[in-house]
C-alpha cells in the first residue's frame, strides 16, 4: 500500500481558508505576499532549467542547483520534476525524446492494467512481476505481445499501448516498431503524467490498479535502485524503474558500446513526500580506449547528480525571494504569467475551478496553502477508493 501524507494542523488550517476564502482572508490588497508563486531559470549546455514554485525562493535555489549539477556534463539530459506537497515543477527540455529503454516498461503494465480492466491472469501478474521487479525484457516483449493486433496486410501493432497512451494524454510517446518495447521513444514530461495515472488521476487506472503497478515499482531489487533514488530522504518510499541501453544514433551501428541511453523515473511518497522525478539521457561516452562500462556509470553519475540537487532543494526549507513583490491587487501581466505557470500545469484530474481556485490562493499571497489543498485533495480521493462499493 501506498502511505498516506502526513498534515499538520497549520495545513488543516489552510484548507479551510481555500475552502471559504472571502470569509477567512483578508482583501487581497491588504493581504502580504511572502509565499508568491515564482519561477526561475538556469542555463546548461543543453537548455534552459525552469523551475516554478509556491515557496519563496525555492525556484530559483532548484534551477540553479540542477544547472549546476550539470554543468560539467557531457551527457544530452532532460528533466521533470514535480511536486504537490511544495506546489513545485521544474524541467529541462521536458519534451526531448529519448529512447526508452526499461523506463518503457511501466508503460507496458499501465496497458496491460487498463486493458484488463485490473483483472491480470496469474500468468500476467508473473509476466508483470518479472519485467517491473527484474527489468525482465522476455516479460516484456511476452505483454507487448498480448497488447499487439495483426492488421489484414500482415503488421503489426501494439494497439492496447497505443489506447492507453491516447487516454493517458501522453501525446509525446511513440511505441517501438514491431516488438521494439525498448525503442519506444519518450519524454520526460510523459513520464511523469504516467506516474500521475499510477497514482488514480485522471481516471485512466483506479486507484487500485495504480497502487498495483507503485507497488511493483517499489520492489525493484536492490541492484537497479540506482539514479533518481539517489539522496532521497530516508523516510520517503520510493518507486522506481530505470532503463539502460547501448546504442548509436547511426544507422549502420546500431550497437555502439562506446554509447548509451541511461534514464530513470520514480515516485516519491509517504511521510509527506508527494513528487515525482525523471531523468532521461544519452550520449554517455565512454573516453577513447577505455571500457565500454564507463559510459553506462558515467551516465549513471549524470542522473544521480540532478536527483541529488532535487532531494536537496525540495527538502530544504524555502527562503525568501530576493526580488521585490508587487502589490497583489494590481498584479502585472508577468506575475499573472507566473501565476498561471504555477497553477496550469498540474494534474490531469483538476478541474476549471480548481485552477481557478489555486491562482486566487496564490494571487492572494496564499500560495503555500496551495499545497496544502491538494494533499487534502489526493487524501480524499484514495480514502473513497479504499471505501467498499
Amino acid at each position: 500500500m501506498i502511505s498516506k501524507p502526513m498534515r499538520s494542523t497549520a495545513v488543516w488550517a489552510g484548507l479551510l481558508c481555500a475552502v471559504s476564502l472571502a470569509a477567512c482572508a483578508s482583501p487581497a490588497h491588504a493581504v502580504p505576499a511572502p509565499w508568491a508563486a515564482t519561477t526561475a531559470s538556469a542555463e546548461t549546455a543543453g537548455g534552459a532549467v525552469s523551475c516554478t514554485s509556491a515557496e519563496g525562493g525555492r525556484a530559483g535555489r532548484l534551477a540553479a542547483d540542477i544547472a549546476d549539477a550539470l554543468r560539467d556534463r557531457r551527457s544530452t539530459v532532460s528533466v521533470a520534476l514535480d511536486d504537490a506537497g511544495t506546489a513545485t515543477t521544474c524541467g529541462l527540455a521536458p519534451q526531448r525524446q529519448f529512447d526508452a529503454a526499461s523506463v518503457a516498461k511501466p508503460i507496458v503494465l499501465g496497458a496491460l492494467l487498463r486493458a484488463r480492466g485490473g483483472h491480470l491472469s496469474a500468468e500476467e501478474q508473473e509476466l508483470a512481476r518479472k519485467m517491473i521487479v527484474s527489468s525482465d525484457n522476455d516479460a516484456a516483449s511476452a505483454l507487448w505481445k498480448e497488447l499487439s493486433t495483426t492488421g489484414a496486410d500482415g503488421t503489426v501493432r501494439p494497439t492496447g499501448v497505443e489506447q492507453f497512451l491516447k487516454a493517458a494524454g501522453m501525446k509525446g510517446t511513440a511505441p517501438g516498431p514491431g516488438g521494439a518495447f525498448g525503442l519506444t521513444r519518450v519524454d520526460a514530461q510523459d513520464l511523469v503524467r504516467l506516474l500521475r495515472v499510477f497514482r488514480g488521476e485522471g481516471g485512466v487506472l483506479t486507484p487500485e490498479e495504480g497502487s498495483y503497478a507503485l507497488g511493483l515499482m517499489h520492489e525493484v531489487r536492490g541492484d537497479q535502485r540506482w539514479g533518481t533514488p539517489a539522496s532521497a530522504p530516508e523516510d520517503a518510499e520510493v518507486h522506481v524503474k530505470n532503463g539502460w541501453l547501448q546504442r548509436s544514433d547511426k544507422a549502420d551501428e546500431p550497437a555502439d558500446r562506446g554509447d548509451w541511453r541511461i534514464n530513470s523515473m520514480a515516485a516519491f511518497t509517504g511521510a509527506g513526500h508527494d513528487y515525482d522525478l525523471v531523468v532521461l539521457t544519452q550520449n554517455n561516452r565512454a573516453p577513447a580506449g577505455r571500457s565500454a562500462r564507463e559510459g553506462y556509470r558515467y551516465g549513471i553519475a549524470t542522473v544521480e547528480a540532478v536527483a541529488k540537487a532535487v532531494h536537496s532543494g525540495l527538502s530544504s526549507a524555502p527562503v525568501a525571494d530576493a526580488a521585490p513583490k508587487q502589490d497583489p491587487a494590481t498584479p502585472t501581466a508577468e506575475a499573472a504569467s507566473r501565476t498561471a505557470t504555477a497553477t496550469g500545469s498540474r494534474r490531469t484530474s483538476d478541474t476549471t475551478a480548481d485552477r481557478a481556485v489555486d491562482a486566487a490562493l496564490v494571487a492572494a499571497g496564499l500560495g503555500a496553502v496551495v499545497a496544502g489543498r491538494r494533499m487534502l485533495m489526493r487524501e480524499s480521493r484514495r480514502a473513497a477508493a479504499d471505501r467498499p462499493a
